[in-house]
């Protein structure tokens, strides 16, 4: 049980990260398992899971840069601004399966709704990133 009082509760500074894994592992879930058809794994499940890897893996690349100059500042940006567009990727794989009926439109409409939640959490750690410390 937390030591917080709820009322001083609030979104971890890395719930996106949380939520990258999450969706990571989701994705990855999804694409093994006996709903994916064989036909649409090299199509559809290799570049899912490679996109929900890279969502994962630019957000890990943009944590390692410490904003403490503008060059930090830029490249823990341009990051967050990459793990958002793999998320838009992974989204539009999303609606693809959905559409053609391979997997349930239930499961495909609970990942979508993380990947925008996702979406959502990293452009705001995005905008919250600034320049640590003065010269």
């Amino acid at each position: 049980m937390s030591t917080v009082l709820a009322r001083y509760r609030s979104i971890s500074n890395y719930e996106y990260f949380n939520t990258a894994l999450r969706i990571r592992r989701d994705v990855t879930a999804l694409v093994t398992s006996s709903a994916m058809p064989k036909s649409y794994r090299f199509i559809l499940a290799v570049p899912m899971a490679q996109a929900a890897r890279e969502i994962v893996g630019d957000i890990v690349t943009a944590s390692a840069f410490y904003p403490n100059d503008e060059y930090n500042v830029s490249q823990r940006r341009h990051y967050l601004t990459l793990a958002v567009a793999a998320c838009e990727l992974l989204l539009q794989d999303v609606q693809c399966l959905a559409d053609l009926g391979v997997v349930k439109v239930s499961r495909c409409e609970r990942l979508a709704d993380d990947i925008e939640k996702e979406v959502k959490l990293i452009k705001g750690a995005r905008k919250g990133v600034k320049l640590i410390g003065s010269r």
